[in-house]
Formats: structure tokens, sequence, C-alpha cells
């Protein structure tokens, strides 16, 4: 297991100097930890004002369709974050971040599980399923087309392996209410207020 490096605060996460990408931006954070369900996504994108902007944001795509879920499911409160808090930029083009960057923010990540104690963490797509399953000792976890998610519990946290949400807009548009619908089933099935 990797050693992750223990951060003591939110304040800690918005200074953290890990890595060189904070020089793209600073780190991106949800408003509020007090929440049952956190959605996890990959890094983040440009905004224009990190302190009042958030991760997965409805004002991009993957955002937009997170907030359906959340509006079918308005009785469980949501935190969205990312596995990167930072922009990873090349040229000013933003691209993936690599497993170095993903290693150093990963103690960010730990930070807000450990302190918002959320039951549901969603993982949301390939690269963060991995990465995370590696460091939290889960079992490869298989996506499959009939959005059959598998559920992985640790300690008091269910985690949840699922497609990314730009993988349903380009490649599964027909489905998007069967992947909500989905989603709010495995809500319903392990969220208890």
């Amino acid at each position: 297991m990797k050693t992750i490096i223990q951060m003591k605060s939110i304040k800690e996460i918005q200074s953290c100097r890990n890595c060189n990408l904070c020089a793209n931006q600073k780190p991106l954070l949800d408003k509020s930890i007090n929440a049952e369900v956190f959605w996890v996504g990959l890094s983040a994108v440009k905004v224009n004002n990190v302190k009042s902007d958030t991760p997965l944001s409805p004002r991009t795509n993957t955002g937009k369709l997170i907030s359906e879920i959340e509006k079918c499911n308005q009785q469980y409160r949501f935190y969205k974050t990312n596995l990167v808090k930072c922009l990873p930029l090349d040229n000013d083009k933003i691209r993936y971040p690599n497993k170095a960057e993903m290693n150093k923010c990963y103690s960010n990540l730990d930070f807000e599980i450990r302190k918002g104690k959320p039951k549901i963490v969603i993982l949301l797509g390939k690269v963060v399923i991995d990465f995370v399953s590696k460091i939290i000792n889960l079992t490869k976890a298989k996506l499959n087309d009939n959005f059959n998610y598998e559920t992985f519990k640790i300690d008091d946290t269910i985690y949840i392996p699922v497609h990314h949400p730009s993988y349903i807009l380009v490649y599964k548009r027909k489905r998007i209410e069967e992947y909500i619908g989905n989603i709010s089933q495995i809500l319903a099935n392990f969220v208890i207020s």
C-alpha cells in the first residue's frame, strides 16, 4: 500500500503544493463535506473562480447528468470531488493527470472521505476506479453494459464503481434513464437517513 500524507484540514487541501498542478489552478473543492454520498471524478476543469465554483459542476455535461441523478434523490446530501483537485494542463490544453499526480493528490481525497464519513462513495470512470481500487484493495470492478454495478464495503463506507457520465453521454445516450435509475436504486438500497 502506498504511503499517504495525512492532511489535517480542508484549508490544507486548499493550499496543497504536493505537485505543480496548483500553478495551473488552485484546488477546486465543494462547499460542504457533510454528505451521505460522495461523487469522485478524475480531475478539475478550468473555472473562473475556485472559491465559488465546484467540482463536477452543472455547467459541465458530466455535472448536468450528476445533477439529474441528485434531483431524483433529493432526500440525500451529495458532495462532489475529484481524485486530482487541480487542473492538469499541457500547453494550455486540459489533459488526464498522470499516476504521479494522482499519487500525490490521493491524500486529499483520503482526508475528505475520513472527514466526511460518507455512507457511499461513487467512483466515476475506469481511471478513478482502477487507481482507487489499488489503494483501498478493492477487487477488480467490472463495468458492464447493463449498468449492474458492484458494491464494495470498506469499513462503514460502500464504494460503487460506475461508468463516467461522459461515457454515458457519448456512447449510451439512449440509455441515460436506465443509468440514472440504476444508480438511484443503489442509493435507495444502501443510504439510510
